[in-house]
């Protein structure tokens, strides 16, 4: 789509200019070790920072088949104040990110304004320094009316962090970023309905999030001397193992070990 070719050029622009020494200072012996090529990181940016077809690919595929919207299943914006090491807050910001997504795309006003506070709030603790008066300008309450102009605005917010964090903070903490927007993604989607079997258009999505699983991983193996990337690598590895027992669809059992498996991913993420 327009705007994540778009987003690739800018990306990949700003990547193959000459890292400053301001951001390199910043990182461990450990973690320069683990710093990509640039050919490395533009291929990544590609393939991995996104995982799912779109930002918010899955809730759109989600909507478009008719699935209602279930606002329980959301990481709650209480929970926020438990989330102290930047770590944490990295892959969180990955998780509410998710959940605003969701929110957009389903037009719910009153989670759309919990959860631009709570991603806000992320992105300050961490220092992020992106222009993020975007989503809660006067300009984007009119445009809010237009789910679609939401979307770009939402989607480029999400782009920016993520930029940000790979560039001028921890390429760590950006790849936990994208962990819990992926992780979520498939909570939600796996947990909308106790009927979801039933659904044959909902099992080809959990379905479809095979490939975007490999990805991912291959991005976590880059971070491997990060301590919770690691431990998130491990049980991602796992979840691995059971769509490889997968062929071109999903049983009721395998779905339901899927499920069960990514629960406990995201758990681990939120509790």
């Amino acid at each position: 789509m327009k705007l994540k070719s778009a987003f690739l050029i800018l990306v990949c622009t700003a990547l193959l200019l000459p890292a400053c020494k301001q951001s390199t200072d910043k990182l461990s012996d450990a973690e320069k070790g683990d710093t990509l090529s640039q050919a490395e990181i533009q291929k990544g940016i590609e393939e991995v920072v996104f995982p799912l077809p779109e930002p918010m690919g899955v809730y759109q595929m989600l909507q478009d088949i008719g699935a209602s919207y279930v606002g329980n299943v959301l990481n709650p914006v209480a929970s926020i104040d438990k989330y102290f090491a930047s770590n944490v807050k990295a892959v969180n910001l990955g998780v509410y990110a998710a959940d605003l997504s969701y929110a957009v795309i389903y037009d719910k006003k009153d989670d759309k304004d919990a959860y631009t506070k709570s991603l806000k709030q992320l992105i300050d603790e961490l220092d992020i320094n992106i222009d993020y008066k975007t989503l809660t300008s006067e300009e984007t309450k009119e445009k809010a009316a237009n789910t679609d102009s939401l979307v770009k605005i939402t989607s480029q917010v999400f782009y920016d962090t993520y930029k940000f964090l790979y560039n001028e903070s921890d390429p760590a903490l950006a790849a936990l970023m994208v962990n819990g927007y992926y992780i979520e993604g498939l909570y939600i989607a796996t947990h909308i309905s106790k009927d979801t079997y039933n659904n044959v258009e909902m099992v080809k999505i959990i379905y479809g999030q095979a490939k975007p699983l490999d990805e991912l991983i291959k991005l976590n193996e880059k971070f491997a001397g990060n301590e919770y990337v690691k431990a998130i690598q491990g049980s991602l590895i796992k979840l691995k193992e059971l769509y490889n027992t997968t062929d071109g669809s999903l049983n009721k059992e395998q779905l339901k070990a899927i499920t069960t498996a990514i629960e406990s991913i995201r758990d681990s993420m939120v509790s």
